[in-house]
This record gives C-alpha cells, structure tokens and sequence, in this order.
C-alpha cells in the first residue's frame, strides 16, 4: 500500500493524539487542513469527554467510543452493541465478591461501585457533563443498556481470566496499563472501524490507524497501523510503522513526513 493513497485517518486518543496533560497533538490541525486528508477517534473514551476534540478538530465524519461498543455521527449514536444483561449480571457479582471497583457506562449515566483512586480520576472527568450514580445497586445497572465495565484491581488478570470464563458473549480485557474493560465480544475497535468504513464506501486499504495500547490491537488488524514511540510492544509487534511518541506530536510528525 502506498501511503500517498491514505483517504482516511483514525486515531485512538489517550497516549496517542493526546498528550499526558490531554492537549492535543500541537501540529495536528494544521498538518490535516495541509495535507487535506480528514480524521476522526476511535477511542476507549466515552461520548460525553470526546465532545471538546471533536469541536477542536471539527470532526464531522462518524467517531467510535467505549472501545468500540458505540458509534456516534455528532449527538447521535447510529451503532450500539450493549452488553448481553445476563451474562454483565453475573459479571458484576463476581465483581462485587472479589472487592473490584468499577465504573458502568450507558450514554448518559455513569454507574460507580467501590472506590479506586484511578477511577476516581475518570469521574473527575465526567462531572458536570452525565449522571454519575454513586455505590449503584447491581440491579438498577443491569436494567440499563451497559456498553463497557472500567475495572482497576491488584489481581485483575485472575479476575479477568475467571469473568471470560463464565462468558459466551462478553469480554474482558487489558485496556491500558493497570486499566481492564468488560465489553460485548463484538465492540472492539476493530470490529467497529469495519462498520464505519462500510457506512463510509471505504476499502481499509485507503486508511491509516494511530495507536498505542492493548485495545488498539484489533484496529491494527484491519488497517495498516502507525504505533507511537510510548506505545506497549505488543502493539509495536503488529504495527506497520512507527513514529514519535505522543509528548513529541507523533501523529502529525508522520503525517507531515510520510503521507
């Protein structure tokens, strides 16, 4: 594939367009208007703290949230894939029994059981913008359509391997660092970005993907994918290429270099 061909960039945000501090990439508006190749998210984030980059780069194209459980064209969501309620009910006792904090996400209300210094983080984030529900019953969440699970425990990997086990229909997996996220088998990114490239008329082949952790795996299986120098190896393992780190603008840096 040439690079010279590239229709379409898609870019996780957190570690990768954005820097530690969450200020975007410094070149990447103008790098886009000059090259004049559009981008939009696929990120972990959820719709209610992606809104101020999507206002900054005017993203108008469809952007992917919650690891790719949904699909939003601006306010509003034209794919979902919820998790199956059976199977997130036993989930989250199992959840519950081994003291694991978590964060339960629908489009408008954030359902918080336990307390965890790095999920306290994340609804720092979300205050003012959804509902956040504190030490939420187990029932009044499964009655809700849950799109991902944010876990954080000393002995996740144990847990994590116990929750896939009791699972058809649902996973848990390594998001990023010491973070783990319960979604529907079929909301990775990955899976995503194929529907929106089939709502786009779009060969993956014509797209460019940015990333730098586990959950950007499954997106690098569909396009050719740019790791950034902070990324885990794995992901490096499957990348295509490799560019600067996100503290030195890695994404505008390859894209002002190589496309």
């Amino acid at each position: 594939m040439s690079l010279k061909n590239i229709k379409l960039i898609v870019a996780d945000l957190d570690g990768t367009l954005l820097h530690d501090d969450k200020s975007l990439d410094r070149n990447i508006k103008s790098v886009l208007i000059e090259k004049n190749v559009p981008l939009t998210f696929v990120s972990g984030r959820n719709v209610h703290i992606i809104q101020d980059y999507i206002k900054e780069l005017n993203i108008t194209l469809p952007y992917i949230t919650n690891n790719g459980a949904n699909m939003f064209l601006g306010d509003t969501c034209i794919y979902e894939c919820p998790i199956d309620s059976s199977e997130l009910k036993t989930c989250l006792n199992i959840l519950v029994t081994n003291k694991v904090a978590f964060l339960a996400y629908t489009n408008q209300t954030i359902y918080s059981v336990e307390s965890q210094d790095g999920l306290d983080e994340f609804k720092k984030r979300l205050i003012g913008k959804c509902k956040i529900v504190e030490n939420a019953n187990i029932e009044d969440i499964v009655s809700e359509s849950i799109f991902k699970v944010v876990m954080i425990h000393p002995n996740m990997e144990k847990i994590k391997n116990q929750l896939n086990s009791v699972c058809d229909k649902t996973l848990c997996m390594q998001s990023e660092g010491i973070i783990y996220t319960l979604t529907n088998k079929d909301s990775t990114k990955g899976k995503t970005l194929l529907k929106l490239l089939k709502y786009l008329d779009m060969e993956p082949s014509s797209v460019l993907a940015f990333g730098d952790n586990y959950n950007d795996i499954s997106m690098f299986e569909v396009a050719d994918g740019v790791a950034v120098e902070n990324a885990q190896e794995s992901l490096k393992e499957v990348a295509k290429y490799l560019t600067k780190s996100n503290e030195d603008d890695g994404v505008s840096y390859f894209i002002q270099n190589k496309l």
